[in-house]
């Protein structure tokens, strides 16, 4: 989470599939920056063994752009909340649950896709 800026980044996609009756595995590609050196990159982050989800859009402003990101693990859960309620104490998981946008799975993993390349001119 240091290594990456997701305030103001972009959600590309949020996709959950089951693989069975018993699990589930999720992917997540967000636009952000790469603290490091300042460069926009697509972040794929992929969740293993999801366990619970809330994905719901509301009326109002639709969830494009990032302007806070929670990541955290409670009991050997992680929880990843792209909708998080402005606050200045420690997450938990209640504050997760009640978010529109989030996440619970037993693993995650991330890559740094190669940039896209342009379509070219006739």
């Amino acid at each position: 989470m240091k290594r990456f800026r997701f305030q103001g980044g972009a959600l590309h996609r949020f996709r959950i599939a089951n693989l069975s009756v018993r699990q589930a595995k999720a992917e997540v590609i967000v636009r952000i920056r790469e603290g490091a050196n300042d460069q926009r990159v697509r972040l794929r982050l992929v969740f293993d063994g999801v366990e619970e989800y809330r994905f719901q859009r509301r009326p109002g402003p639709a969830l494009v752009r990032l302007k806070e990101v929670h990541l955290a693990a409670f009991n050997g859960v992680i929880y990843l909340n792209l909708d998080p309620f402005a606050d200045d104490t420690p997450p938990a998981v209640i504050d997760f649950r009640a978010s529109d946008a989030f996440l619970a799975a037993r693993s995650v993993s991330w890559e740094i896709l190669p940039a896209r390349k342009a379509p070219a001119k006739d």
